[in-house]
C-alpha cells in the first residue's frame, strides 16, 4: 500500500475556527470572572481538567499500543501525539488554578481546618505547597513521557530502525507512572473539592472517561481528516470497526465503575460517603442521571451491532455525545459542591459557560493542528505501520 501520504495543513477554516474561539473564551473569560469568581473559578478548572483528560488518554494509548505492539494503531498514531500535545500547555493554564486554590478547595482555608478534626488529619497531604508541587510534578511527568514517545517515533522516522524493543520498554515503563500520577491526579484536582468524601475507585472512575474521551476524539479526528481528504485509503472501515469497539467496551467499563461505586456507597450508608450522591441528585438530579444516559445507554445501544462500529455517522454520533457526556460527568463532580458552598448558581444562564470552554476548545485544536502540520501523518518508520494498514476484520 502506498504510504505517501500528504501532509496536513493548518490552514484556511480550522485555523480560523480556533483563533475565533480562542478570542470568544476570552471575552467569555473576563465577563464571567467580572460577573461572579467563584462560578468563574469552577468554569476555569473543569475546562482545563477536560482537555486533559483527552490529552493523556493520547500518551495511555500510545503506551498500551507499544507494549502490545498493536500495529492497528499505527496508522492513527500521529493523532494521537497531537492532542496529546495539549499537555506542555496545560501546564501553563493551571498556573491560574493557584490563584483560585481558596475559591474551589474547602481544606485550603485553615481556619476551617484546624476546626474540623477530619481535615486536621489530612493537612500533611492537602495543603496549598504541597498540592501545587505535585500538580506541576503530575504535568511534567506527562509531558516527558510525551516528549519521549514522539522522540523515538521521529528516530524511526529518519534512521528507518525499527526500534520495538525500546519501544516496548519505554512503554511499560510510561503505563505505570500514568497508572499511579492520574489516580493521584484525580484524588488532588478533583476528589479534595469534597475533603470529606473519599473512594477508593474514584482514580479508575477518572482514568476510565480519560480512555473513553480519548477513544471518541480519535474516532472525531480520523473522520474529519478524510472529510479534508487526508489519509484516504489509510484509515478503513476496518481500524474504525476497532475503534468502535474499544469505545463500546470503555464505555461498558465506565459505566461498570460508576454503579459500583454507587451500590457500594448507597449500601453502606455511610454519611461521609453518600453526602457526595445525595447532593447531586437532589439539586443536580437531571444532569446526574443525564451523565449515566449520555455516556452509557447511548454507546451501548447503538454500537452493539457490527455493523453500526463500520459505519461513520453512526460513530461520530455516539463519539461527539460521549465527549459531550464526559465534560457533564466531569462539571457534575466539581460544580455542586463549590457552588454549594459559596451559595451561588450558574450565571449568564450558561452562555459565559460556554463561551468559557469555547476558549480552551480553540486553544486545544490549535495545538493538534499545529502538531499534525509538523509531522507527516504517517510515522513511516513504525515497523508494524505496513501490517497495520493491511488490517482485516
Amino acid at each position: 500500500m502506498d504510504t505517501n501520504v500528504k501532509n496536513f495543513e493548518f490552514s484556511g477554516k480550522m485555523k480560523q475556527t480556533a483563533i475565533i474561539l480562542i478570542v470568544l473564551g476570552i471575552v467569555g473569560t473576563v465577563a464571567s470572572f467580572s460577573v461572579n469568581k467563584t462560578v468563574a473559578w469552577v468554569d476555569y478548572l473543569v475546562n482545563n481538567l477536560y482537555f486533559i483528560t483527552i490529552a493523556v488518554s493520547g500518551i495511555f494509548f500510545m503506551s498500551v499500543a507499544g507494549v502490545l505492539q498493536a500495529s492497528w494503531t499505527s496508522p492513527f498514531r500521529r493523532i494521537m501525539e497531537a492532542y496529546a500535545s495539549y499537555i506542555p500547555m496545560a501546564i501553563v493554564l493551571m498556573i491560574p488554578v493557584c490563584f483560585g486554590i481558596h475559591t474551589l478547595y474547602e481544606w485550603s482555608h485553615m481556619d476551617i481546618v484546624n476546626n474540623d478534626p477530619i481535615l486536621v488529619q489530612k493537612k500533611p497531604w492537602l495543603n496549598e505547597t504541597f498540592f501545587i508541587i505535585r500538580m506541576f510534578l503530575y504535568l511534567g511527568l506527562w509531558t516527558l513521557i510525551l516528549w519521549s514517545q514522539k522522540k523515538l517515533s521521529r528516530e524511526q522516522d529518519e534512521s528507518g530502525n525499527p526500534l520495538v524493543q525500546r519501544n516496548t520498554r519505554n512503554s511499560a515503563i510510561h503505563m505505570i507512572i500514568f497508572g499511579f500520577s492520574i489516580c493521584f491526579a484525580a484524588f488532588d484536582w478533583i476528589m479534595s473539592v469534597e475533603p470529606h468524601w473519599f473512594s477508593t475507585i474514584f482514580g479508575v472512575y477518572i482514568f476510565a472517561g480519560c480512555f473513553t474521551n480519548g477513544i471518541a476524539f480519535t474516532i472525531l479526528c480520523c473522520i474529519q481528516l478524510q472529510k479534508w481528504g487526508y489519509l484516504k485509503n489509510i484509515i478503513t472501515d476496518d481500524h474504525y470497526h476497532d475503534l468502535g469497539k474499544w469505545l463500546f467496551g470503555i464505555s461498558v467499563f465506565w459505566a461498570y465503575i460508576w454503579i459500583s461505586q454507587y451500590l457500594l456507597i448507597w449500601y453502606a450508608n455511610i454519611p461521609e460517603e453518600t453526602e457526595y450522591f445525595v447532593l447531586r441528585q437532589d439539586h443536580w438530579g437531571f444532569a446526574f442521571f443525564a451523565n449515566l444516559v449520555i455516556n452509557f445507554l447511548i454507546p451501548f445501544l447503538f454500537l452493539m451491532k457490527r455493523g453500526s462500529k463500520r459505519n461513520k455517522k453512526i460513530l461520530a454520533f455516539v463519539a461527539s455525545c460521549v465527549l459531550f457526556g464526559h465534560f457533564v460527568d466531569l462539571y457534575v463532580m466539581v460544580a455542586p459542591k463549590v457552588f454549594h458552598h459559596a451559595h451561588v448558581h450558574i450565571t449568564g444562564y450558561g452562555v459565559l459557560q460556554l463561551l468559557q470552554w469555547c476558549g480552551f476548545a480553540g486553544i486545544f485544536l490549535f495545538i493538534v493542528g499545529r502538531t499534525l502540520a509538523s509531522n507527516k501523518l504517517l510515522n513511516t518508520g513504525d515497523p508494524h505501520l505496513e501490517e497495520g494498514l493491511h488490517l482485516h476484520q
